[in-house]
């Protein structure tokens, strides 16, 4: 029952998300918009996402051999596929997935691989760091002009006149936070220990060289896929390779929106980035969603693939071990 309101609550958010980044497009233009692009730039975006997930792949079992484990890639690779594909049921509920999957494939002690998770997700967040303080060192004007006079102020202004609004978030983010500690009360202690292991594997890891090279091309991949796109669509083709790094930035802050598969949040936020270079809303409503849409499609149907090798891979080791105590 607390997975299907969690489910309905983040698919709430999404619709409204939604609409709201759709309310006011012209859908004529918006149609327009996406017969004019260039789809084959549009596949090579997808297809260097792909290589992204490839290198997120080996990043990610570079960890676990560092706990000694000895784990097939295309079972870390099947695992990392079905996290994206649950992420879009139940915001970031795929880290958790994939180390259930890992867990059922190959033995792997949950705890210790939500640990390594936990180290991804770190070097992540201080990549994307390094390249938030580029952008604005980069595009400090441009950046300043977008938190300015997109978010900050509207929202203020938003705000002040309904005030209702502010308290009601504070109160779903107590609300949240409580349901999160009752959820995990009973499995804290062991959670904790595991995340430690985690963490202490991500300092005393071997290939630590490997992993930051690793976590270098993926974000390299995201840019090259943000770029591309950019470059596909007539309205912003004369932006730049420094622009595109400023649209995957604010776009990354979209994904991290608890909303299934950053819809809605995504669309907004580009949309709005690319209003600061002087670029109509509806044509960033055309670029973001093809900008969404063609990594979300290829998510989707690379994550039901690996969910499908997942369910044959665990029927055949069931068939396997019943035979075993068979005889």
């Amino acid at each position: 029952m607390v997975k299907i309101l969690k489910y309905l609550v983040f698919l709430a958010l999404a619709i409204v998300l939604m609409y709201f980044a759709f309310k006011s497009v012209d859908i004529d233009n918006f149609i327009n918009g996406l017969r004019s692009a260039d789809y084959w730039l549009i596949a090579a975006s997808v297809i260097m996402g792909i290589i992204g997930y490839v290198f997120r792949t080996l990043r990610w079992k570079i960890l676990i051999d560092s706990l000694g484990y000895n784990v097939p890639i295309k079972n870390v690779y099947n695992a990392t596929m079905i996290g994206y594909l649950a992420n879009f049921t139940i915001p970031r509920i795929g880290e958790i997935i994939r180390c259930t999957v890992l867990k059922k494939t190959d033995k792997i002690d949950f705890e210790k691989t939500l640990g390594t998770v936990i180290v991804e997700r770190c070097y992540d967040l201080i990549f994307l760091f390094l390249f938030l303080i580029l952008v604005v060192a980069i595009r400090f004007k441009v950046f300043g002009i977008f938190v300015s006079e997109k978010i900050y102020h509207p929202l203020i202004e938003k705000i002040s006149t309904i005030p209702l609004l502010l308290i009601i978030c504070v109160i779903i983010a107590i609300i949240a936070i409580a349901l999160f500690i009752f959820y995990i009360r009973k499995r804290i202690k062991k959670i904790l220990t595991g995340l430690i292991s985690g963490l202490k594997t991500g300092i005393k890891m071997k290939n630590r060289g490997k992993f930051l090279f690793y976590t270098i091309l993926i974000y390299l991949c995201y840019w090259l896929t943000g770029f591309l796109v950019v470059k596909a669509i007539p309205t912003t083709a004369s932006l730049n390779v420094i622009d595109a790094l400023f649209l995957f930035v604010i776009g990354a802050f979209g994904w991290v929106i608890p909303a299934q598969g950053g819809f809605g949040s995504y669309h907004i936020l580009v949309a709005l980035g690319l209003g600061v270079y002087g670029i109509s809303y509806n044509d960033g409503i055309v670029a973001a969603t093809i900008s969404h849409e063609s990594q979300v499609i290829f998510m989707i149907l690379l994550g039901c693939v690996s969910l499908v090798a997942f369910l044959l891979i665990s029927k055949k080791t069931k068939k396997e071990n019943k035979n075993i105590t068979q005889k």
